[in-house]
Formats: structure tokens, C-alpha cells, sequence
């Protein structure tokens, strides 16, 4: 058995998401669910119930200090944008290893991540995203292929992140090399194992390009300039130092007025100051 063909089996033996995220899918799919039905589900999970919360209250959603139960961010926030965030936050919890691998620290890498599910948000408000519901969960979700390797190549992805940071290299060039694949093909995996969003899965696996083989997509662009931004800002830490340019298709396709980035820093900031501390990633 190849290590990618080992890979891959882990990834599909990986146990499935949380009951609550299962639970909340299985309501929301069902026309006849109602706010009350999908607020008892989350209510029934304290950790998931107590951050989002105060992710809802957090400037980043425009209503701080103005939710004050679950039911009324089921209301104010639709029944999408809770189940993302309860995703967002449950994965955070499945992958176990707290140690460090070369530069690679698994609370950096979720300050990263969390800073492009802010960002992406942003992006996706300046550019009047019509379904904007899925931004965050694409940013945070957006490199996740990264803990799966960390999680059982620990070795290879060592090497790949030694190479890419001796050599100035892209970490998406030398996972191809030390581990056969890169992460955006290894996180889709993971998320298609676990049936997230068809447009999430999508983002996740096309961001380094920014734009999709099928055609033109909204949030695949915007998760690609949000983790652009990012890395310029030095927002947590992805693994390599590297800023690559934005894909102009992406750009274009985002239509975003200009000045735009430099206007949206200073929200980026706060906010992922905030959600740093919402998610315990002090």
C-alpha cells in the first residue's frame, strides 16, 4: 500500500462528525422543522450552544449584544448559518495531537483558519454575496487536509513542511511531493466523507486556485483572496510564509469595489481578535 493510498483510507476511516451536526443536517433537510426544533438540538450541546452564541453576538454577524438565547440566533441568523457554526466549531475538537511539528502548531493553524472563515465573510459581504451562509465554515474548513495529514503522515508532512519553509517553496507544491498529494485534494476527501455543502466541498478543494473546473464560483474565490489577505496580515500560520498572487479570474469574479481589501483590514483585525478568543485559541 502506497502512503497516499494509506492516507486515504484513514481519512475515510476517520469517524463521522458529531451527533449534533448529524442531528442538526437530518432536521434542517426536512421542510416541516421548525426555529424551535433546530434550537433544542443545539441547546442539548452546551460547548456548541455557549460559542455560537457568542459567535452570533460577535461584531463579526452585526448583532452584538443582542442575542440572547439560541432560539433567537436560529431566528436572526437562519437555520444554515447556526448548523455552520456548529460545524465550524465541533471540528476543532476530532483531530487529538497538541504537539508540534517543525513550525507547524495546531492552535496557529486554527488561527489561521479561523482568520479566512472571518475574512472570507467580509469578502463575501462586500461583494453582496447572494447566500452568504456557508463563508465562514469555507474559511475555517478551508485547510483541513493539513490536520489529516499532521494526523497520520506526521513524518512526511514534517519533510513537507521543512522543505517548503527552507526553500521558499509553497507547502501545496511539496505535499505533492513528500506525500502525493496536497491538501485541498485531502481535506475534499474528508469532506465529502462527510457530506458536507456541495459548495464547501468545493471551496475547499479549488481554493489555492480560486476558480473550479465547473465554472464560475462565488465562495471558492472568496475563500481564495480571504486566505491572501490572511497570510499578507500574518494572521495565525498556515505552515509556509509564502503570499501567492490572487488568481485574477477570482478577482474579477468577485467584482469587489476599490480599496476594498485595504477597507475591510481593520474589521479583519477585530474581529479575529474576537473569534480568536470565542474558539479558545489564545
Amino acid at each position: 500500500m502506497t502512503l497516499t493510498e494509506r492516507i486515504i483510507g484513514n481519512i475515510r476511516d476517520l469517524p463521522t462528525l458529531p451527533t449534533v451536526y448529524l442531528a442538526l443536517s437530518e432536521v434542517i433537510a426536512d421542510p416541516c422543522s421548525t426555529a424551535a426544533d433546530v434550537s433544542r438540538i443545539v441547546s442539548c450541546d452546551q460547548a456548541s450552544s455557549a460559542r455560537v452564541l457568542r459567535l452570533a453576538n460577535s461584531v463579526l454577524y452585526g448583532f452584538p449584544g443582542q442575542i440572547d438565547t439560541i432560539s433567537r440566533a436560529v431566528v436572526v441568523l437562519g437555520f444554515d448559518e447556526v448548523r455552520n457554526l456548529v460545524l465550524s466549531t465541533t471540528v476543532m475538537d476530532l483531530f487529538s495531537k497538541q504537539d508540534t511539528a517543525f513550525s507547524f502548531r495546531p492552535v496557529d493553524f486554527w488561527a489561521h483558519s479561523v482568520a479566512v472563515g472571518t475574512a472570507t465573510r467580509l469578502i463575501g459581504q462586500a461583494c453582496r454575496m447572494p447566500n452568504p451562509e456557508n463563508c465562514f465554515a469555507a474559511g475555517v474548513l478551508h485547510d483541513i487536509g493539513k490536520l489529516a495529514f499532521f494526523e497520520f503522515a506526521e513524518k512526511e508532512f514534517n519533510r513537507a513542511l521543512d522543505q517548503a519553509n527552507k526553500g521558499q517553496l509553497s507547502l501545496y507544491e511539496t505535499e505533492q511531493e513528500f506525500l502525493g498529494m496536497d491538501h485541498s485534494r485531502g481535506g475534499h476527501l474528508l469532506v465529502e466523507k462527510w457530506n458536507l455543502p456541495p459548495d464547501i466541498r468545493q471551496a475547499i478543494r479549488c481554493h489555492h486556485r480560486g476558480v473550479t473546473e465547473e465554472g464560475p464560483d462565488l465562495l471558492t474565490a472568496a475563500v481564495h483572496i480571504a486566505d491572501i489577505l490572511v497570510r499578507a496580515l500574518e494572521l495565525g500560520f498556515g505552515g509556509d510564509e509564502l503570499i501567492p498572487r490572487p488568481n485574477a479570474q477570482a478577482w474579477d469574479l468577485l467584482q469587489l469595489p476599490p480599496q476594498s481589501l485595504s477597507r475591510i483590514a481593520p474589521d479583519l483585525l477585530s474581529n479575529f481578535q474576537e473569534a480568536v478568543e470565542i474558539m479558545g485559541l489564545h
